[in-house]
């Protein structure tokens, strides 16, 4: 724009003011000789040709806004150059790239992935919130047996498809359950949660990944909830990651992973994590298991093949005060075990997460595209696609350290007396077997009646002669 205005200037008043911005003295004094001459062509009214100083100041106006705007790119695109350098540097600093959803940072040596953030988990799962006003119909409740040194129990996981008489919890993403002690969604009640106080005490389930592979995340942990509030899922939820509208708490993942990696790690809260003085809690986790490829995976070649069922057991054990976490995996007579611990971060989780006064039990299936932080070594750096199938979780068991499960105690049998008369099914008389597999009895025992047929088949004779099921 500059240039043509010195050449509109040069066509219409001649050599003279042919000048350079720079040149202002000149460049005025040839435009005063241009305007004395022109005044002769000047008519009473003005409106037949406008004057060369009028002209002048359009063409002035026109230079001076060229120069604002050509000043004002400059500006914004030094500004340009600075912001992606800084975004570099932040980059490098740890800062959370927005392309990166799924990490908190990257290693500043290699600038790859060091740990899971923002692990997609809250926005890839939903808690169950179904029921009115918490109450749940008989299909919601999600009735699970637990035994609990021989003694069969029965909890809850609303929403959960609880299947095999009440031992085994089918999974579909993308929902999560918390493990309550009645059938219920408020879970803004802490009294309504089940809390173990784990230390002291093994946890300890058989699982079928049935194939669920890279990018799937099948997990259960603990957590200090509920919060105060009940946050952007209504269930009172928290955790490490402290995610914006939701609580921030202690985390201990027991377990997550898919058929090609194992994970466990403790996220505890202690407010003094250098490097990141923004940290509530440790969002990267310490200490943290992770199984190897030759360790865990899919087929024959590896300890545990995760295309068979394995079993899953985790031991709080106590040396003189300290916390020590024991995870061990087997499968035919073959193991794979992690030690975690005793360290501060874990001695933080057992006092004040707190495992000793109990933590909420979330359990779950989520997926993402992101999940490379946590099967990255065999499922690769880029985008994955968890191919969502069902996976079964059986046989929940807790006992206490130090002294073998009890053997279920027999039940008396009852007086001999007359035969009850035959009548519908279910009926009050000892049914038989039918398509029941009842080899679980005599490995676990007969505990607290389900009310499903096969428990009333199974254990009829164990608890009194007589049975009904509802369901």
């Amino acid at each position: 724009l500059w240039w043509l205005s010195v050449k509109h200037e040069a066509s219409s008043f001649g050599e003279q003011t042919r000048c350079s911005w720079w040149r202002q003295c000149g460049c005025s004094m040839a435009v005063q000789e241009q305007v004395s001459e022109l005044e002769p062509l000047y008519t009473d009214e003005e409106t037949l040709l406008p004057s060369a100083v009028d002209q002048q100041r359009q063409w002035g106006g026109i230079r001076r806004a060229a120069f604002f705007v050509a000043g004002s790119l400059v500006i914004i695109g030094l500004g340009a150059i600075g912001v992606a350098s800084w975004g570099r540097s932040s980059t490098q600093l740890g800062q959370i790239p927005s392309a990166k959803v799924g990490f908190i940072g990257l290693d500043e040596s290699s600038g790859a992935p060091n740990s899971p953030s923002m692990k997609s988990f809250i926005a890839h799962s939903k808690p169950y919130m179904g029921g009115t006003r918490g109450d749940l119909s008989p299909s919601e409740q999600g009735g699970l047996l637990i035994n609990e040194d021989g003694e069969w129990n029965q909890y809850f996981l609303p929403g959960a498809n609880i299947i095999d008489g009440g031992k085994t919890v089918e999974y579909r993403p993308p929902w999560r359950f918390y493990l309550m002690k009645r059938p219920t969604t408020d879970y803004s009640n802490s009294d309504n949660f089940y809390k173990i106080q784990w230390p002291g005490k093994t946890f300890t389930v058989d699982m079928n990944l049935n194939g669920a592979s890279c990018g799937c995340n099948l997990n259960f942990y603990l957590v200090d909830m509920p919060v105060g509030f009940p946050g952007s899922g209504g269930d009172y939820y928290c955790d490490a990651q402290c995610f914006p509208n939701m609580g921030c708490c202690a985390e201990f993942d027991m377990n997550e992973g898919n058929a090609n990696v194992q994970q466990i790690t403790n996220h505890a809260c202690t407010h003094n994590y250098n490097g990141h003085p923004d940290w509530q809690c440790n969002k990267w986790g310490d200490p943290e298991d992770k199984s190897s490829q030759g360790q865990f995976s899919v087929g024959p070649g590896h300890t545990i093949d995760s295309t068979k069922t394995f079993t899953f057991s985790q031991e709080f054990r106590l040396e003189g005060g300290q916390l020590r976490v024991i995870t061990t995996m087997s499968q035919e007579g073959r193991s794979v075990s992690f030690s975690m611990g005793p360290n501060e971060q874990l001695q933080a989780m057992m006092h004040d997460g707190s495992l000793e006064r109990g933590m909420a039990f979330v359990t779950g299936y989520w997926y993402a595209s992101d999940m490379n932080w946590l099967d990255g070594d065999e499922c690769g750096g880029g985008a994955e696609h968890c191919n969502q199938n069902p996976a079964y979780i059986s046989n929940w068991r807790i006992t206490s350290n130090g002294s073998p499960v009890p053997s279920p105690e027999p039940v008396p049998s009852p007086e001999p007396g007359p035969a009850p008369s035959p009548g519908p099914s279910p009926g009050g008389q000892c049914p038989g077997q039918g398509d029941c597999d009842c080899g679980w009895v005599g490995e676990w025992g007969c505990g607290m009646d389900d009310g499903s047929e096969c428990f009333c088949r199974c254990c009829c004779e164990k608890k009194g002669g007589s049975c009904r099921w509802s369901r």
